[in-house]
């Protein structure tokens, strides 16, 4: 019997401005950007063989990787699925976290930068057909002097 995994995930973004604060006449105020006007988001699913090729989970404990100067893999051309979070910590192991950090982390598709992340944050790169364009892969690198913790699941 054959068996599918199906992955799910939604979004959301809110643009906001912020007005700064005038002595003797407003407090600082923020507010709904004035063009946009709402909260923006969507979702989406996508189903594949199962397999986890790049970072992962074991049992529930997560396998840290090691964002270095040279970057770590976290997908190929094969690649279904990528999800990415900068753990905001300092890599010492794949299951010990070192010192916080605020050194941020790029992400890159071969050669091109196609993303940074600070501490604490995610990002998914759902990928709903293979890409027959990438070569080396997607990788994630470190944005200052130190290597770094992150959490990743590469997907096919």
């Amino acid at each position: 019997m054959a068996t599918t995994h199906k992955v799910t995930w939604s979004v959301s973004a809110t643009p906001k401005v912020i007005v700064d604060a005038v002595d003797g006449a407003s407090l600082e105020t923020v507010s709904l950007h004035e063009n946009i006007r709402k909260s923006l988001g969507g979702n989406g699913q996508l189903s594949y063989a199962g397999a986890i090729d790049y970072g992962g989970v074991t049992d529930g404990g997560t396998n840290y990787l090691q964002a270095t100067n040279s970057g770590v893999l976290i997908g190929n051309a094969d690649t279904r699925f990528i999800w990415i979070k900068h753990t905001g910590y300092l890599w010492i192991s794949s299951s010990v976290l070192g010192e916080a950090t605020t050194d941020k982390i790029n992400i890159n598709a071969d050669a091109e930068h196609i993303a940074t992340l600070k501490a604490g944050e995610a990002w998914i790169i759902p990928l709903t057909d293979t890409s027959t364009t990438i070569g080396i892969g997607f990788l994630a690198l470190r944005g200052g002097s130190s290597d770094i913790a992150i959490e990743a699941i590469g997907l096919d």
